[in-house]
């Protein structure tokens, strides 16, 4: 049972270090998908809050509002949506945060982006086409099912996220496909997903960063489902040379199946020792 929190907050156009605007809003704190490898649950909010990922949200009902009197002040020309949360999870079918959110953010005129992996986005084509919307990056899983089971069972089957995403780019949103996390040795079971993915133009693919603190669960995971390859991934965390060499052949694989089927295709590795370097489209 997720935990629903209702809060209202001061600011809500934050600041961020992600290439895509100046300011980020997250309508909501916390996700309910609870996605074992995502990187917001090391945020600082996030950790502050001690609770399990996953298991609350705390909705900011009165983002809209702040929002309105914040755009008076710091007159942003672009801002990007959902950098630690899903604007488009479970609640914003009661709440309607996002919805107003980006109300306000049309009537102002302002240019945005969305990172989003969840269906419910396509319910929003009207407001996304009155001109505002710059572009949605939209998370596909590329995971075997049984993986997909275990790391981000809550995330809608992937027939249920080509359609809304297909949806998104036929409706001349300029849509990109966001494959992520691609994982060695599990790329070429997702041949058949990635091709039908070819409605999309744009395509982005981002590595499994190993230097997240959630990476041992994760090899926890693959020791249980796929024992014949646990080997090869604790190897990766300590040998850097074979890391490196595993990474470039998974990029190369990559780029030859990609470019078959997108006509911009974008590749995000992360260095031996590095982290998520916060770049999008580039």
């Amino acid at each position: 049972m997720v935990e629903i929190i209702e809060e209202k907050v001061s600011t809500i156009l934050r600041p961020t270090g992600i290439n895509l605007a100046p300011y980020v809003i997250n309508p909501y704190q916390g996700c309910e998908l609870g996605c074992v490898f995502c990187y917001a649950q090391f945020s600082k909010t996030a950790v502050k809050s001690g609770k399990k990922w996953g298991s609350y949200v705390k909705v900011k009902i009165n983002a809209a509002q702040v929002l309105e009197e914040e755009l008076e002040i710091k007159k942003p020309e672009k801002v990007l949506l959902g950098s630690t949360t899903e604007c488009f999870q479970p609640a914003e079918r009661k709440y309607r945060i996002t919805e107003n959110i980006l109300r306000v953010l049309n009537r102002h005129r302002i240019k945005y982006v969305i990172l989003s992996r969840s269906p419910l986005i396509a319910s929003y084509l009207s407001l996304l086409k009155e001109g505002f919307c710059e572009a949605v990056y939209f998370t596909v899983d590329i995971l075997p099912d049984r993986m997909k089971r275990k790391l981000e069972p809550k995330v809608p089957a992937y027939p249920r996220s080509l359609e809304a995403m297909n949806k998104l780019a036929e409706s001349g949103i300029n849509t990109i496909a966001y494959f992520c996390p691609v994982m060695p040795w599990f790329f070429d079971a997702a041949f058949e997903k990635i091709k039908k993915a070819s409605g999309v133009e744009k395509a982005e693919f981002e590595i499994m960063n190993f230097k997240m603190a959630n990476t041992g669960m994760i090899i926890k995971s693959i020791k249980k489902l796929y024992p014949q390859l646990f080997f090869r991934y604790e190897r990766l965390l300590r040998d850097r040379d074979f890391y490196e060499q595993e990474i470039s052949a998974l990029k190369e694989d990559i780029a030859k199946t990609a470019k078959q089927y997108f006509v911009s295709v974008k590749i995000h590795s992360h260095h031996y020792a590095g982290y998520f370097g916060n770049l999008y489209g580039g």
